[in-house]
């Protein structure tokens, strides 16, 4: 289950990658910004991901909550600042995707 849980954090960390590489290209310094912030959340889960399927053991709370605070927290407000900005704020997008986030936390606390 460490195994699926990581790499499920992986894809999570990479499809946010993708998107924030597409927010680069715009010329708002503001959508830049979230961008950054959305790429650094990305590589830390993705790190963070990559150690807990190397060294993980399980009920290592310390690793869920790096991925919590490092990784998923940083994602989520990126994108939510993103839909504001854009305008076009969908509050059932970004439900679905921090509860995507807690279950993978939950999944890096338990396994």
């Amino acid at each position: 289950m460490r195994i699926v849980v990581s790499v499920l954090a992986m894809l999570f960390g990479l499809l946010h990658m993708i998107a924030a590489a597409a927010q680069f290209k715009s010329n708002d310094p503001a959508a830049r910004g979230g961008a950054a912030l959305m790429l650094t959340g990305s590589v830390l889960l993705v790190g963070t991901a990559v150690a807990h399927l190397a060294y993980g053991a399980p009920g290592d709370w310390m690793v869920a909550l790096s991925a919590a605070v490092c990784g998923f927290l940083p994602i989520c407000f990126a994108a939510y600042l993103n839909g504001k900005r854009a305008g076009k704020l969908n509050p059932l997008h970004h439900i679905i995707r921090g509860i995507a986030a807690a279950l993978l936390v939950i999944g890096f606390a338990l396994w």
